[in-house]
């Protein structure tokens, strides 16, 4: 794969009934087929679902030829609690994770510190590079994370994470091409030189999509809120919409030489499959077009 051929990731979050766990492994196989850079899965506000979490995981790794990135985070739990999950995945040849702060269980409480914890991300990104040589990945926030004073206190804390070790960024999910490529600048004149992957959530519900921007702090543009406007009857037009304004988007961003992206499934295939398919028969079609101006000018 050369460098400017497209590269993708996937999210999912472990299931929560059987009937759920069946077709989280359909998407899993279907998505296996971008050969993508890895599988990442969630742990669960609070770490509430760090038993299925583990299992998942595990799984993953077991059954699938996509290397998997386990999330990790701070909240409610020990040191000796994480490094123990760690080494488990570590030993199972599990080499990547996803390092975060958390959210507390309960929506509008203040995080703090587990007492024998790890006190935030980059404490731990820092410990675990003690352990063994992980691969780690962090959050960053084109728009800033719901908990941040401001955008210097934003980028201060991403800089304190990739300073402790972090290897790569995903950003939360955004909708305008500007904030991100906006977000990137502000990054590199940082001096963070981490690779900044970009979250991409394709829209299938818009209800639901803008109930929960709302409570992490992603923007949702006039522009595409129009997109949807009568739009709530009809299910199948909004997934046809959402997938062509993700489509664009991911496109708008290759021409600016990124090249890397994140998807959030939300265990559902359907929609960042036809993302993808699309995606990489426009690259296949550039790449045949490419190829063709050569031979003539030889």
């Amino acid at each position: 794969m050369n460098d400017n051929e497209l590269k993708l990731s996937f999210e999912f979050f472990p299931a929560k009934d059987p009937v759920a766990e069946e077709k989280t492994w359909e998407s899993i196989k279907k998505l296996e087929n971008f050969n993508p850079q890895f599988f990442s899965v969630t742990f669960g506000a609070g770490g509430g679902e760090r038993l299925k979490s583990d299992s998942f995981v595990k799984k993953i790794n077991k059954v699938s030829h996509v290397p998997v990135a386990g999330h990790l985070t701070c909240v409610d739990m020990s040191k000796d609690e994480i490094n123990d999950l760690a080494l488990g995945w570590f030993e199972k040849g599990v080499k990547k994770i996803v390092a975060l702060r958390g959210d507390v269980r309960e929506p509008g409480k203040k995080y703090y510190p587990h007492s024998t914890g790890y006190i935030n991300a980059a404490d731990m990104v820092a410990g675990l590079k003690k352990l063994a040589n992980f691969e780690i990945a962090v959050g960053g926030y084109p728009e800033i994370h719901p908990d941040s004073k401001n955008k210097q206190d934003d980028i201060d804390n991403l800089k304190r994470k990739v300073d402790a070790g972090a290897d790569k960024i995903i950003t939360q999910y955004f909708f305008d091409k500007d904030i991100f490529l906006r977000y990137r600048d502000t990054v590199t004149n940082a001096g963070i030189k981490a690779q900044l992957i970009p979250g991409i959530m394709p829209i299938s519900n818009f209800k639901k999509i803008k109930n929960f921007s709302a409570m992490c702090g992603a923007s949702i543009p006039d522009w595409i809120a129009n997109e949807f406007s009568n739009l709530d009857d009809t299910p199948e037009v909004q997934q046809f919409v959402g997938a062509s304004l993700a489509s664009d988007l991911v496109k708008e961003l290759k021409k600016e030489e990124v090249n890397e992206f994140h998807f959030y499934t939300l265990n559902k295939y359907e929609l960042t499959f036809a993302v993808c398919s699309r995606l990489l028969s426009l690259q296949k079609s550039s790449n045949q077009i490419n190829q063709t101006k050569g031979e003539v000018r030889t």
